[in-house]
């Protein structure tokens, strides 16, 4: 090999220079029939393909960066121009920019016109881990339950609902020219606080983590859709969001690597996965040494930025010859103590190769910051001299594409792919709702009596939102033939609202309550853009902690011949504090309500068991302590 990671004498860097350009070349160029371009690639030909940058928002007027909300459905001229100026190696995409199939599709072709190597595809990026984060339009591809909902299905069904669900999401991304997806999340969720990853994992066992996220990386990949395994070296065990703030790890160093960096280890052995993503997160027991942040104060190296983590341990321990990717790094854990500047080239000399999101560009000045920024980094990597890294990193980009467009799924044309129908993956949908609800306490069956009762019975729901009201009262209304529904909003509601007095608590035959916890964190929303909104969000509407109060307020008032139910939408953990003061307590995993038609798999799933005499299958994947 010409290349490598260790340092060099100067006298061989001219030498090494030209072996690895060769290499390059060759490997780039090994598509049928063609032969090794003539031109060598310029450095910032290999910088561009290092960047990584989102289209999420553009304003062509004078709307400032920070209010511009104008959604790129279709590629404007100017981030087209920019693109193209740089020979960017990919974009990603969110929900703001993929609204229907054809406008999709339209959107993915242009971005792929631009591509700066005629043979080699532009990598374009989406977050679709399904659950909580689904960035498609559910008419065309289901969020399905999630990851932690697929966790509570693995003692009776394996790694079926990994495999069906990682090939069915595959399917639709690659239909629409979609060639990577940012999923899925193998953090072992050790922390019942942890509020950014939570149900995005599936579940604490490290082992049942491996399984699942390995079956779901080989069905994805299989569809020509390159999957990226996050967040190395492990975020299940923070209470710090990484959007929000700079997480600290510190587990023992058997732990790390017996729960944390296990899954990383067996997927990376057994399936291959395409890229790895970094988390922002601070691992002193891996590397404790420091950099100076932009405050002044010396920061313990997140993972992100740390050759420790990336080089001796991702790529030398596991052996990982893919691509390694930073999250996203405008995300707080990194943006509030580094610079662009300083962030891409500190990830760069960790041994990240891609830098997703280094700059926020949202209107024409952006775009002129943008450009200095990539001209002060050229200028600052060919200062360096030693190339070695940089072209070790580009030979690995250029191998994934050819790899790419060398796949039989990617060089089938759209009429000639068996397409999914609509109906095939809603069914795929309720399938996986159905098998994940998890009864943790009561009989089976604990409203069966009010199904086909002729008597009307009068019903309190205590739901989070509105949208939630209206989800299941709508699953309800489809399986009652009697029943008088009332819905109580506890984001909204005062904790001295007249119909929760403890007198008009007492006229309920039952009484369902259900927890949201932890609070809706950007990632479900899209990322650092939603920050701030998430903020005044959360200053318009009652606290957590109001919200249990309310709850506890309405179980301990409700009347002693009321059936009260408590169901856990996201969080298994807090069915705990109501198993003694409910008639059964269920986890759902899965929160999610179409807000057109109101219509929820899992609460559907869920009435199924409370009115049904059926046992719910699901089992919880964490442990949930009394």
């Amino acid at each position: 090999m010409c290349v490598g990671d260790k340092p060099m004498p100067s006298a061989r860097k001219y030498v090494v220079f030209v072996c690895c350009l060769l290499q390059i070349l060759f490997m780039s160029a090994q598509v049928k029939g063609e032969e090794a371009p003539l031109r060598l690639p310029t450095l910032a030909q290999l910088l561009g393909q290092k960047i990584m940058i989102d289209i999420r928002y553009f304003c062509a007027d004078e709307t400032p960066s920070l209010t511009c909300r104008e959604p790129v459905t279709a590629l404007p001229n100017e981030l087209a121009s920019l693109i193209k100026k740089h020979q960017l190696g990919g974009v990603i995409l969110f929900s703001e920019n993929v609204q229907s199939v054809t406008q999709i599709k339209q959107l993915t072709s242009d971005i792929q016109k631009l591509r700066p190597h005629s043979r080699l595809p532009m990598f374009i990026a989406i977050d679709q881990e399904g659950g909580r984060v689904a960035r498609l339009p559910t008419a065309f591809s289901p969020a399905y339950s999630g990851n932690m909902a697929i966790g509570a299905t693995y003692d009776a069904h394996g790694t079926a609902y990994a495999a069906k669900v990682g090939e069915y999401i595959g399917r639709d991304l690659a239909s629409v020219g979609i060639n990577v997806n940012f999923a899925p999340s193998i953090d072992v969720n050790a922390n019942p606080s942890n509020p950014v990853i939570n149900v995005r994992s599936f579940g604490e066992s490290a082992e049942m983590v491996s399984e699942l996220g390995g079956a779901l990386v080989q069905h994805m990949q299989s569809q020509g859709v390159l999957t990226a395994l996050k967040h190395f070296p492990g975020h299940g065990d923070t209470v710090v969001d990484s959007h929000t703030g700079l997480p600290q790890v510190n587990h023992d160093l058997p732990t790390i690597m017996k729960q944390d960096i296990a899954p990383f280890k067996h997927i990376i052995k057994e399936h291959e996965p395409a890229f790895v993503m970094t988390a922002h997160i601070q691992y002193p027991q891996l590397d404790n040494s420091t950099l100076l942040a932009k405050n002044g104060t010396e920061q313990v190296r997140p993972a992100t930025l740390s050759p420790v983590i990336l080089t001796d341990l991702l790529r030398g321990t596991l052996g990982f010859k893919g691509i390694v990717i930073t999250d996203a790094l405008d995300m707080a854990g990194i943006a509030q103590y580094f610079s662009p500047q300083e962030a891409i080239i500190e990830t760069f000399n960790a041994g990240a190769d891609i830098a997703l999101m280094p700059y926020t560009i949202r209107n024409l000045e952006d775009i002129q910051a943008f450009s200095s920024l990539m001209d002060e980094l050229e200028r600052q990597l060919e200062k360096s001299g030693d190339f070695t890294a940089l072209f070790a990193s580009y030979t690995r980009i250029m191998n994934t594409k050819q790899k790419l467009v060398s796949s039989p799924r990617q060089l089938s044309t759209l009429s000639s792919r068996k397409v999914m129908s609509i109906d095939q993956k809603r069914q795929l949908s309720r399938d996986l709702a159905l098998a994940s609800v998890t009864q943790t306490s009561g009989p089976v069956g604990v409203l069966a009596e009010y199904r086909a009762s002729a008597t009307k019975s009068s019903w309190l729901l205590v739901m989070p939102d509105a949208l939630r009201c209206k989800g299941m009262m709508s699953a309800l209304n489809k399986a009652l033939s009697s029943a008088q529904l009332t819905c109580v909003n506890t984001t909204l509601t005062p904790i001295d609202d007249r119909r929760i007095e403890p007198q008009h608590l007492r006229q309920y035959d039952v009484v369902i309550a259900a927890d949201l916890s932890p609070q809706v964190s950007a990632i479900e929303m899209g990322g650092m853009d939603d920050v701030a909104a998430l903020r005044q969000q959360r200053m318009r509407r009652n606290s957590l902690k109001t919200q249990k109060r309310i709850i506890t307020h309405v179980i301990q008032h409700a009347s002693t011949s009321s059936k009260t139910v408590f169901v856990a939408l996201r969080n298994p953990y807090p069915v705990a504090h109501y198993v003694k003061n409910t008639d059964a307590t269920f986890a759902l995993y899965d929160y999610r309500v179409e807000p057109k038609d109101f219509k929820s798999d899992s609460f559907e799933a869920l009435v199924t068991y409370l009115l049904y005499d059926t046992s719910a299958p699901g089992r919880l994947p964490v442990t949930v302590r009394q």
